[in-house]
């Protein structure tokens, strides 16, 4: 601070009258000025003064540089306006109405707060352009120039660059007709600040005012920035909502035509199940009405072949042994039919005893004697008195049908084995992998019981293609062709009904056991029954 004979001196030459009239008052209170040649604010106070042995009255007057003080009352108003707008924008941003209608009220408080004139929002529509969204303060002949912004176009491509820009009056940014339009209606100084989220960019929001002499600076840019931010955030909720709408609606489509298709499987499923049980009562009748005269075909070609003594030519032998081959794979085609049915049956349950499946293997093995014999066959079985709860019928059936399934499939001197043993439920882990592809919650869908019992039948066979080995079960699926099915040159030349594994599988399940098959240079068919 300079003296004050200085200051006053100072003062004086510089504040000329003005400072001269204040001198007149006593004791003036404290005001900010400014002064033609100097620089900032000012506080002058003046106060009366009297010299001893002096009668003229005098004036001090005391001036301070306020500069500092001025600004920092500038820099809190401008914040204050910037946080009331802000605040304004966010309150405005969290209503809830349509888009339109809150960037309406947005450009509504832009104008009001920051004496905007001129204001429009664009936004990407789905041809890669900016459409126009909203707009306030702007003629109809602006807003129909930019109505839709090309993709290709420089306004575009400055907004993809997600940087505020800007000018000082309409330039060839505007695209088309809309720099004549802006300048018609009066528009200056212009900025356009992209709507961003991270780097990706939704739109832009144009503000613009009349007065030539306006610039934007760098803190207004920010502040319309932050609130362009805002509002990027509000449109992608906006999007995101209406993309859950759709959803929402084509989930409710959807889940109606699930419950009219369920509504029609639930009536297919009953007409299944009536056609199901009618077809199996058909196979039963008819099974067991072919069974009787089948028999007597059979019986009665068998007897001209091997007991009448009846000379025939070979074209006649060979006639009869074709009638007696034919009836036999009928018969066991009735056989299989009537397993099916009696298995299908509803209600049918297993008449369960305890039985030692080795030795029902070997009484499997004496009925295929004679063709073992004749194709050079080994079978091993292993001994065991262990006692398992089975439906004797159905299990011999099983063993008979898989016992032939192995000479079918293993060639002359081949050799087959069938052994069991017993099983802790700890013990079936490792199997797990294996037996997934054909029951797929295993072992979870069989009998719970802390022991099992594991009969295998191995052969050295030409095995099954891995891709083929679950659906062997199937009814009437038969591997390969025909030549795949005559491994020998003796008997059981032909292809079966495709029923023999099928009728396996409903005997486990009857028993709530499973039944799988595997690969080990030959097949390795595995059934596994709950001993408790």
């Amino acid at each position: 601070r300079a003296p004050i004979s200085t200051t006053q001196k100072y003062a004086k030459s510089t504040a000329g009258a003005t400072l001269e009239s204040m001198g007149q008052q006593c004791c003036e209170p404290e005001e900010d000025f400014t002064f033609p040649r100097l620089k900032g604010w000012f506080n002058v106070a003046s106060y009366p003064m009297r010299l001893d042995g002096n009668e003229r009255a005098a004036t001090v007057f005391i001036i301070k540089d306020v500069t500092k003080r001025k600004q920092m009352e500038d820099e809190k108003r401008a914040s204050e306006r910037e946080l009331l707008t802000l605040y304004a924008v966010a309150f405005r941003l969290q209503v809830t109405q349509g888009m339109e209608k809150v960037m309406g009220d947005l450009l509504f408080q832009l104008h009001n707060m920051l004496q905007v004139d001129f204001s429009c929002i664009h936004l990407w529509n789905r041809g890669g352009g900016l459409k126009l969204k909203a707009s306030l303060g702007t003629t109809r002949a602006f807003d129909q120039a930019l109505a839709n912004i090309p993709k290709k176009s420089q306004w575009c491509e400055l907004a993809t660059a997600g940087k505020p820009f800007g000018a000082d009056g309409p330039d060839v940014r505007f695209p088309g007709k809309a720099q004549d339009a802006a300048r018609e209606m009066g528009l200056h100084c212009w900025c356009a600040i992209p709507l961003r989220i991270g780097q990706e960019v939704m739109g832009t929001m144009m503000v613009a005012i009349a007065s030539p002499e306006w610039r934007y600076s760098d803190r207004d840019i920010f502040l319309l920035s932050s609130i362009g931010s805002q509002l990027a955030v509000l449109v992608e909720n906006y999007q995101l909502y209406d993309r859950m709408k759709e959803k929402a609606q084509e989930l409710y489509r959807s889940k109606e035509e699930l419950k009219a298709n369920l509504h029609r499987v639930e009536r297919a499923n009953q007409e299944l199940g009536r056609l199901n049980t009618v077809k199996n009562n058909f196979i039963g009748i008819a099974s067991h009405e072919l069974k009787t005269p089948i028999t007597s075909i059979m019986g009665g070609a068998e007897f001209l072949l091997k007991y009448s003594d009846i000379q025939m030519t070979p074209e006649q032998r060979n006639i009869f042994e074709s009638v007696y081959e034919g009836i036999v794979q009928l018969r066991r085609l009735v056989e299989d039919l009537l397993s099916i049915s009696r298995i299908e049956a509803q209600g049918t349950l297993p008449q369960k005893r305890p039985v030692n499946l080795m030795r029902l293997c070997r009484d499997v093995h004496d009925m295929f004697h004679l063709p073992l014999s004749e194709r050079h066959i080994t079978v091993a079985i292993d001994q065991d008195d262990t006692q398992v709860p089975v439906d004797e019928s159905f299990a011999m059936l099983a063993v008979k049908n898989l016992m032939e399934n192995a000479i079918k499939f293993t060639p002359d001197g081949g050799e087959v084995h069938l052994g069991g043993r017993v099983l802790k439920r700890a013990e079936l882990k490792p199997f797990t992998e294996t037996v997934r592809p054909f029951y797929h919650e295993f072992p979870h869908g069989i009998a719970t019981a802390k022991r099992y019992y594991l009969l295998q039948v191995k052969d050295t066979g030409i095995g099954i293609p891995p891709e083929e080995r679950v659906r062997i079960f199937d009814k009437f699926y038969g591997v390969g062709d025909i030549g795949h099915h005559s491994s020998g040159d003796t008997a059981f030349m032909s292809k079966g009904s495709g029923l023999g594994l099928s009728i396996v599988r409903g005997i486990m399940d009857v028993h709530e056991g499973a039944v799988w098959v595997t690969d080990e240079g030959g097949s390795v068919f595995s059934l596994l029954f709950p001993l408790d």
